[in-house]
């Protein structure tokens, strides 16, 4: 009962920094970087979380989210819940549909379509057997 005891214990405390592990790291690239607070020293790299202010003076930092969207810092910056839904280092991450293009591509489909279905040849049909 007592291992029992120590090893739902562990499996809390385990549990509970998992919970609180960094959302995003943050690199620092010369100059003065602070990540909520904390001192980066250059070449290195800090764990941060949504929330956290990341101010750099003289330098740059790297603010890396999960998916591998990276945003370059020069002054300050703000953490995110999540990565932003244009990413410089990746392009378009999220949803930013130019729906005019869509539209204009079903447009051309479906004009292919119907000249496909209406074309062939414009020879009248043959007439028909006369019964005797």
């Amino acid at each position: 009962m007592k291992s029992l005891m120590v090893g739902l214990c562990a499996l809390a405390l385990a549990g509970g920094a998992l919970a609180q592990s960094p959302k995003v790291l943050v690199h620092a690239n010369g100059g003065e970087v602070h990540v909520g607070g904390r001192s980066v020293e250059d070449a290195n790299s800090s764990g941060a979380n949504a929330g956290d202010v990341v101010v750099v003076n003289g330098g740059e930092a790297l603010v890396t989210y999960p998916n591998g969207c990276t945003v370059k810092v020069n002054g300050s910056y703000t953490i995110q819940d999540a990565a932003p839904s244009y990413c410089p280092s990746m392009g378009k991450v999220g949803s930013q549909t130019n729906y005019a293009m869509v539209g204009a591509g079903i447009a051309v489909a479906a004009g292919a379509v119907a000249l496909a279905s209406n074309g062939g040849d414009d020879k009248p049909a043959p007439p028909k057997p006369s019964s005797p």
